[in-house]
């Protein structure tokens, strides 16, 4: 769920939701919220992680695919960078298919275990 993989990469990070939250530049519970209740965040709060977490993997970030990190094990301070990170419409709507895909998978997985009790 990508509420759970934020708040993942937040810990790495070795911060608090708050601290992430001003460093991005969103206001306060722009991410506690969709964290504490299991919800996504918009394209425009996905850029601004990534215009200053350039090292965090958007699939992963978005559709729980591939490792948490492009470049292997980068510690926090490795993470932060000036350059910009930006998605076109077509990538992230087709991130946005793959966590969808992901959800059905996972909710079709549930329905057969269900089933079997």
């Amino acid at each position: 769920m990508f509420s759970n993989r934020l708040k993942a990469f937040i810990d790495h990070l070795g911060t608090s939701i708050t601290a992430f939250e001003a460093k991005i530049g969103v206001s306060k519970g722009a991410l506690a919220k969709p964290i504490k209740n299991g919800k996504t965040v918009g394209v425009e709060v996905l850029e601004k992680i990534f215009n200053e977490y350039p090292k965090v993997n958007l699939e992963w970030l978005v559709a729980g695919a591939g490792a948490m990190l492009k470049e292997g094990n980068v510690n926090s301070e490795s993470l932060t960078s000036e350059e910009t990170v930006t998605l076109s419409k077509n990538e992230y709507i087709d991130l946005q298919r793959k966590a969808l895909q992901n959800q059905d998978d996972r909710i079709a997985a549930l329905e057969r275990e269900l089933d079997r009790k």
